[in-house]
Order: structure tokens, then sequence, then C-alpha cells
């Protein structure tokens, strides 16, 4: 079974960037949008053209944030896939620092006496999954600033062994190349943070226009859910740390008062690691 958290984009004009990365050392920085299609959930249509266009543009305008300040790799569609992305993981290594940010659907299976694995579908989903353990060998504590933006991403695996035969599991750990990092969340500590989600999703029933619950649904008639993916790049582009930027975000979609701790996102949207940093 496949899922997306993914969300929506009408009020940050949108620029491009330039696909490079090639200078060392320094920060380089990699945004994915693998785009793989799963037409029905519950139902009900999920990857509309709505949703693929938003995705587009929401991808378009963190790029332009990113690449602002770094060289970045830019994998959207046919050419992101499970290759491409292990590939890219592997040659972000080669520079100081390294920034994150995917869109998509999530894999799941399992190894081992039923224990789970989390991974991410690339484009060529239907043959080729990239697992937690695909990721953790290729990452490092260099991989300073992750936001997976795929169902379940935030999730570590809660019981069995970790690593088991088939490699680590949950990707928290494996982006960080951190096998500690969840005791960190919510943490204040260290020189790393990763972002993902959990398993819920927003109250209510799908609409029957379909859409993915953490992109396209509306949070009320002015924003819907991409725009905190646009809203948060926006504030760390600003120099906020995480948590800042999260407050911000939480108060500018939820109204004064709804900081990220008080308000709807704080079990939805889960980070790790160090909140007082942002990108480097």
């Amino acid at each position: 079974m496949l899922l997306v958290c993914v969300l929506g984009l009408s009020l940050i004009p949108l620029l491009s960037g330039s696909n490079i990365a090639s200078a060392y050392p320094g920060t380089c920085a990699a945004n994915f949008l693998p785009n793989f299609y799963v037409p029905y959930a519950f139902g009900v249509p999920l990857d509309t053209p709505e949703e693929v266009a938003l995705s587009e543009s929401v991808a378009d305008y963190i790029r332009s944030v990113l690449n602002s300040e770094y060289p970045i790799f830019d994998y959207r569609n046919s050419s992101c896939t499970a290759s491409a992305f292990k590939s890219i993981l592997t040659a972000l290594q080669s520079y100081d620092t390294a920034v994150i940010y995917s869109k998509g659907h999530l894999a799941w299976d399992y190894c081992e006496y039923d224990y789970e694995h989390h991974g991410l579908s690339m484009y060529d989903a239907n043959t080729s999954q990239v697992w937690d353990y695909d990721i953790y060998p290729r990452t490092s504590s260099k991989n300073v600033h992750s936001f997976i933006w795929h169902c379940k991403t935030g999730l570590i695996p809660p019981t069995g062994p970790n690593p088991d035969t088939c490699g680590i599991r949950g990707l928290p750990i494996a982006f960080t190349s951190n096998t500690g990092i969840g005791t960190l969340k919510w943490g204040s500590s260290g020189s790393q943070v990763y972002l993902g989600w959990t398993d819920e999703v927003p109250g209510g029933d799908y609409p029957l226009s379909g859409g993915s619950p953490q992109y396209t649904w509306e949070i009320d008639v002015n924003y819907n859910y991409a725009m905190v993916a646009a809203l948060y790049y926006y504030y760390v582009g600003q120099g906020y740390s995480t948590i800042y930027a999260l407050d911000q975000l939480s108060e500018t979609i939820y109204g004064s008062g709804y900081d990220y701790d008080s308000g709807p996102l704080y079990y939805w949207l889960l980070y790790y690691g160090n909140g007082n940093i942002g990108l480097p």
C-alpha cells in the first residue's frame, strides 16, 4: 500500500533556480520530486492533475530558496528513479554539509519476523523502491537538514531489533546516519535536524474531489496543506531556526496564538535533532 503526504500553495511567488551541483567544499542541496502516480485511494482520486501541478510549483519555490544559497541537484519525474536517488545521496557526501527535501509517496515492507521497514517511492516505484536500509549507508552526519515529505517518514518502527537482517529501520535514522536520533524528538541538541510526518491525516472525510490529505486538502478558505512546505522554506530561507519557522508558519496559517507547540501540526509534523538550527 502506498500513501502520500503532500500540500498546496497560493501565497508565495514561485521562482526557478539553476540545476547545478559542482562546488566543493561547502553545502549542497537536493530537491526530489518523483511524482509516482497513484490514481485512487479510499475510492477517490489521489494524484489529481491539481496535485501534480501544485507539487511542481512548490518544488520550484523550494528550489529557488535553496539554490539562492547552494548548488542543487533537482531531480523530478522520470529523472527521479530509485537508482538516481541513491546516487545523489552518495554524491552529497562529497560536500561539507547537505540539505535534502523530497516529496512523494511512502512504501513499507517487512523483513524478518514482521519487522517493519519504511521506504520512499520513486518514479519507477512499480519496479524499485528506496528503503531505509538503502539510505543509511549513503548518508552521514553531513546531512544537517532533511525534510522528507512522504507519509510516515517521521516514524521510527518502535519494536524489534534495529538493525535487523535487512539493515537499519526508520527513515529519521537513515537520513541522519544517527542511530540515537529517536531520543531527540523535538530536541535541542546536536548539529542535525530531520522533519517528517506521522501516519495521521487531517480530520474529516476524504473530499469527493480527491487529492492527497497533506497537500491539496484545504485547511480553510485561504490555505491548503502545501502552504506548510512553502512557508517553512520561506522562513528558514530568511535565516530562521526550524522551531521558529514552524512557529511562524503555524501562526500564519492557524492564527495568532497558535504556535507549533499549541497548534494542529505538533503531533503530525515531527522533527528530530536540534530544532534551534535551520539551514546551514
